[in-house]
């Protein structure tokens, strides 16, 4: 059989990514980053149930650097699934679908959940 010469999608480093595509990506990867921290819910719970020794354990992994950063990323993952869950709640309804909406909503999304992250983190941490 002779072998056919088809087109071959373009490779990563040619292609150059989107807004909506990134964003598509960043909703995906930040619900299971809250399913991760649902799980971190469930444990911080059965600490409190075992006692005061297993909270404080808890409490002093969480006061890291590294449980702090893990709480910012909590805190923007929920932020910014709720708000861009709202947006595609909105593209449910049939609004939105032009290029220039979309790129447009993409952006406020983004932009509204880091300020909403940076004000709770600000409310909490100071």
């Amino acid at each position: 059989m002779p072998v056919k010469q088809r087109p071959v999608s373009p490779h990563l480093q040619i292609y150059r990514p989107q807004l909506p595509s990134f964003l598509s990506i960043l909703h995906r990867a930040t619900g299971l980053f809250l399913v991760l921290g649902l799980m971190v819910i469930c444990i911080w719970l059965i600490c409190v149930a075992l006692g005061e020794d297993y909270f404080q354990i808890f409490n002093s992994i969480g006061s890291t650097a590294l449980g702090k950063m893990f709480s910012l990323g909590l805190v923007f993952s929920l932020v910014y699934h709720f708000f861009n869950g709202i947006r595609h709640l909105v593209w449910d309804c049939g609004y939105g679908f032009e290029l220039t909406s979309v790129y447009f909503s993409g952006t406020i999304v983004l932009l509204v959940s880091i300020f909403v992250t940076l004000l709770v983190v600000a409310r909490i941490w100071f």
